[in-house]
């Protein structure tokens, strides 16, 4: 008899799930999660009928500036509480309650004025609601940013590509599809967007904790090293993340101020978000191989350089195309950023929820500024005014470009570097990770060559690599190759030996 229920607990712990497969992955549909909550930034703060603004005489959308402030200032706090968070015994429940706040809030921002505002009492009670409902959607996503960035850190960078990039372009769907929807519907679908996003965050969670106890050594091993950097709570400090906080700060001004000028709100422009997903979907199922991540950083410049400047001369389909440059180009920033960020944490044991925090912060901040700029700029200057204030800003951020991130930085840590504690702690310096991660700085490694070397430093085989990085086997070989000839060592014996030395 129990041998029977054995079995049968078996055969429920290996019961098939949907999955989108791809060659070396077996992750679960629920992982695109993070779309769903995109798609419920989309439709309520890129001026969608879901959230009209019922406070009088405002000009510029003050909804969408008290939400991401509060956003703003609840990143901050996370990040710098990160390990407090990391350690708080009942976070399972955080999850759950972002997600309601943001519904209500969701509900709260869009009450028709119509309806409340028939009355003086009417009208305030319209106001409070409205902003109240701000602060709720405001405090909601950081939370719901956060577990999600935390998540996608666990991930190895193919899985990063591919399930972020997806989650992009689901995100457009659901907005078009709320879009051409009646308004008191597409008003509750997107209030239930949250909800949606951390069923599949607890799915996600829960989807891990099974394959933890299947039988299959594959499928239990990822689910171990993924919980293994969910559940992780360095005591490392890390200097602090100037350099890619004002890049996305650069380009999400740039974005929103350009977004605000020209009058590039037309919900077809977000076609250009899709279609820089799907270039890095494709490559990320097909020629992940030849992917690199700097092709991403060559094609989001130009193209919002291009879009910025063009804007101001086009009308009609050419504002389209220009809106469709701009989307895509900050899509692909995005999705860089993503990924090389998601690899520091991974890599470098960095708290997800310190680094994205502050990080994701910059970015509302800057989105806020570029905002009002552009909407001050419209109502006030003529064209040729517009274009010089449009001139300086592609300027700035071209030389923030230059001085702050060039190609160097994406196979490094980007400027973040590990910093001794009051004890002078040297934990990470003296794990595995930290030695392999001062050999590849000396030798010059790229980040996917440390990412190997790390896995030769714990005697996995050629074959295991290429299954746990999901590469082909000559590819597998090759940057063992190139390892050996930059460490100038011969075997797998002598890097191991070669990690074990290492000391600081």
């Amino acid at each position: 008899m129990p041998q029977a229920t054995n079995d049968s607990a078996n055969q429920a712990i290996q019961k098939p799930t949907k999955r989108f497969d791809i060659p070396g992955s077996t992750l679960p549909l629920r992982y695109l999660g993070m779309g769903i909550y995109l798609a419920w930034i989309y439709s309520v703060q890129f001026g969608s009928v879901t959230s009209p603004s019922p406070i009088p005489g405002a000009t510029v959308e003050p909804l969408f500036l008290i939400s991401n402030f509060i956003n703003a200032l609840t990143l901050i706090i996370c990040a710098l509480n990160a390990h407090r968070l990391m350690a708080y015994p009942k976070r399972t429940i955080l999850p759950w309650i972002a997600a309601i706040i943001m519904c209500a809030g969701t509900l709260f921002m869009a009450l028709p004025s119509t309806l409340l505002a028939e009355t003086q009492v009417g009208g305030y009670f319209a106001t409070i609601a409205s902003v109240s409902g701000a602060v709720l959607t405001g405090l909601g996503l950081a939370v719901i940013i956060l577990i999600w960035s935390q998540f996608y850190v666990a991930l190895p960078m193919r899985q990063v590509a591919l399930y972020y990039s997806s989650s992009f372009i689901l995100a457009t769907i659901i907005h078009f599809l709320i879009v051409a929807l009646e308004p008191h519907v597409a008003l509750l679908i997107t209030a239930a967007l949250p909800i949606m996003s951390v069923v599949c965050f607890v799915g996600s969670m829960n989807m891990i904790k099974l394959q933890q106890t299947t039988a299959d050594s594959t499928l239990r091993n990822e689910a171990n090293a993924i919980a293994a950097v969910l559940e992780r709570d360095s005591n490392q400090k890390w200097s602090f993340p100037v350099r890619p906080m004002l890049l996305m700060a650069a380009y999400s001004f740039t974005m929103n101020f350009c977004r605000t000028t020209g009058g590039v709100v037309n919900d077809l422009t977000m076609l250009g978000v899709s279609f820089a997903a799907l270039v890095v979907l494709v490559f990320a199922i097909f020629f992940f191989d030849r992917f690199d991540v700097r092709y991403l950083f060559r094609i989001a410049l130009p193209l919002m350089v291009a879009g910025a400047l063009l804007q101001p001369f086009l009308q009609d389909s050419g504002l389209l195309i220009a809106g469709i440059m701009l989307n895509m180009s900050h899509a692909s920033f995005v999705i860089l950023t993503m990924i090389v960020l998601s690899t520091i944490c991974s890599r470098y044991g960095v708290l997800a929820i310190w680094l994205f925090g502050l990080t994701r912060a910059a970015r509302v901040i800057a989105s806020v500024l570029g905002s009002y700029l552009g909407t001050s700029a419209w109502a006030t200057l003529d064209q040729s005014g517009i274009m010089l204030i449009t001139d300086i800003v592609v300027i700035v951020l071209v030389a923030f470009s230059m001085f702050l991130l060039n190609e160097t930085d994406l196979e490094t840590t980007w400027g973040i570097t590990p910093i001794k504690t009051r004890h002078e702690t040297a934990s990470y310096r003296e794990s595995l990770a930290g030695r392999c991660a001062q050999v590849a700085r000396k030798s010059g490694l790229t980040l996917r060559e440390e990412e190997i070397l790390a896995l030769l430093a714990q005697g996995k085989s050629t074959p295991r690599i290429q299954q746990e990085l999901c590469i082909s086997n000559g590819t597998a070989k090759s940057h063992i190759r190139h390892i050996y000839a930059k460490l100038n060592v011969h075997s797998r014996d002598e890097v191991i030996q070669l990690i074990n030395s290492t000391s600081e």
